[in-house]
């Protein structure tokens, strides 16, 4: 199940708001103010793996800053293959 829907379109807006010159820092943070409800799961999904663990378990999801970072990485580098 996917933990953010139409990431896509949400990264275009975040990076629209955004200088050229903007650190993973700044995208985290307007990402934060334009989708606080999609933070919030974000960092829902994170607790919920992180609480549910068996003992030894490796969770699979990135801490919530680094899985926006992560989005945004997978985001640029498609972008880049296809212009």
């Amino acid at each position: 199940m996917a933990v953010l829907h139409r990431k896509e379109e949400k990264i275009e807006v975040v990076l629209s708001k955004l200088p050229k010159d903007y650190t993973d820092e700044q995208f985290v943070e307007t990402f934060i103010q334009l989708y606080s409800k999609d933070w919030g799961k974000i960092k829902a999904n994170y607790i919920k793996q992180s609480q549910d663990k068996e003992p030894g378990t490796i969770i699979t999801m990135p801490k919530p800053e680094l899985y926006l970072k992560s989005v945004l990485t997978v985001y640029l580098e498609n972008n880049a293959k296809k212009g």
